[in-house]
């Protein structure tokens, strides 16, 4: 499958804590407004390709405290149409995969609402792929075991522009699931 997704920015109102709803009362439009995805199922498991513009890469940002790290994920639902915007609830998780620019090696990640995103080493075999060029991130997640994928044919991702102060729940996200 592939196809052009818009995103969207998640409502900074629903962020956990008071600050980000407060700071960036605000941002209603997306950093990335939209992005490529190109999803491949084989019997070796799943590969994901994002590709989407982003003006400066930030793969490190030592030198600048108001920057962070450029990222993406993919989530998928344990439980078919669990809450997307919400990152799950605690009946509905969701699992997921993250990358940022400035590691080799992908998380797993897994959510249970807002605010509840929990990180782990991932899974033997499980690897990404990046390379900025021309003003363009091209990612490519290859997932040998994504069951929640497999299982509920669901896809939903976040990209963040760390040039644009964007981290945690400021991001662009797809508006809801995929199904594939």
């Amino acid at each position: 499958m592939k196809t052009t997704v818009t995103l969207i920015a998640p409502p900074t109102a629903m962020q956990p804590g008071g600050y980000i709803a407060t700071a960036y009362a605000d941002r209603s439009q997306p950093g990335t407004s939209r992005a490529d995805l190109e999803v491949q199922e084989s019997t070796a498991g799943w590969t994901v390709a994002l590709r989407w513009r982003a003006p400066q890469a930030v793969i490190d940002a030592t030198d600048n405290p108001r920057q962070f790290i450029d990222g993406a994920a993919l989530f998928a639902p344990t439980v078919k149409d669990a809450p997307w915007i919400s990152m799950g609830t605690p009946d509905m998780p969701l699992e997921g995969v993250l990358w940022r620019a400035d590691r080799a090696q992908p998380w797993r990640v897994s959510a249970q609402g807002l605010g509840s995103v929990q990180r782990a080493e991932a899974p033997a075999g499980w690897t990404t792929a990046a390379r900025y060029a021309n003003g363009t991130w091209q990612l490519t997640f290859t997932l040998p075991a994504f069951a929640a994928l497999t299982v509920t044919r669901q896809l939903g991702f976040a990209v963040w522009q760390g040039a644009q102060s964007e981290r945690a729940g400021l991001k662009s996200v797809t508006p809801g699931w995929i199904n594939l």
